[in-house]
């Protein structure tokens, strides 16, 4: 996480207390300005989600390269409340200066975590993970028998290890990539090779496996990374080849 996703988070809690103690519509301009909160109806007992979209997004030049980089407009306050029955949970729907990119805020009891808000699968499996939420669960689990027939469509098993780094700037990539490439030279636990697919996210070409078929996964702008289409999860960042392994191995595992 760089200092951008500090900021964010730190800013993103400024918010969510002042959502939780009061309920308040318009705060400073340290903690970000809300500019609408939309209001479920229904309950859902010790758990809150925020959806928090960022302002920029309402009205950015379609015209203007990178003005509205992570916006998803057709996620309104109305498709939100709709979305909220998807997933069993109701979703506030903020529009807030203080997000560069949707965000899904959870809040239950003295647990809280935020996640990427870009996709309905985004969000079914942050709920999942975070609270175990049934329909959620469901959810996620339908779109990644999707992903799972989607990698297919590209010549690899949904076992297969999916690595992405990438060719131009980024300080990690080169350790990472020297981790990858001895895991190719272990093996799983019955003795049959790892299996990993090398994605140089810069080439469009090669990028098209992720973007085709991994949705359901978050922050995929992120390098390096590992992906494990069977199952939905990832590891991100910087990581040893102990942890690549055990990675691969749960991947590899899943039936």
């Amino acid at each position: 996480m760089d200092n951008m996703d500090y900021k964010l988070v730190s800013g993103v809690l400024g918010v969510v207390c002042l959502l939780l103690a009061s309920y308040v519509v318009v705060v400073g301009s340290g903690a970000g300005k809300t500019v609408y909160v939309n209001n479920t109806v229904y309950p859902k007992q010790g758990l809150s989600v925020y959806y928090l979209y960022p302002l920029r997004c309402v009205s950015c030049d379609l015209n203007t390269q990178g003005a509205c980089d992570y916006c998803t407009s057709y996620y309104g306050a109305q498709m939100m409340d709709s979305l909220s029955q998807s997933v069993g949970v109701p979703i506030n729907y903020v529009v807030s200066d203080v997000v560069a990119r949707p965000n899904i805020v959870m809040v239950n009891g003295e647990k809280l975590t935020l996640a990427d808000g870009r996709s309905k699968y985004n969000i079914a499996h942050a709920l999942c993970g975070f609270a175990g939420v049934k329909e959620s669960c469901s959810l996620f689990s339908s779109e990644i028998d999707r992903v799972k027939s989607c990698v297919k469509k590209y010549g690899i098993d949904a076992s297969t290890v999916v690595y992405t780094s990438s060719s131009k700037e980024c300080p990690l990539c080169s350790k990472e990539n020297d981790i990858v490439a001895q895991l190719f030279t272990l093996e799983f636990s019955d003795g049959v090779e790892y299996k990993v697919k090398s994605v140089d996210y810069t080439n469009s070409q090669e990028r098209q496996l992720v973007s085709d078929c991994m949705q359901a996964f978050d922050n995929l702008e992120y390098v390096p990374q590992l992906l494990c289409p069977a199952n939905g999860k990832q590891l991100t960042g910087e990581f040893t080849l102990s942890a690549a392994r055990d990675f691969a191995d749960e991947c590899m595992g899943v039936n």
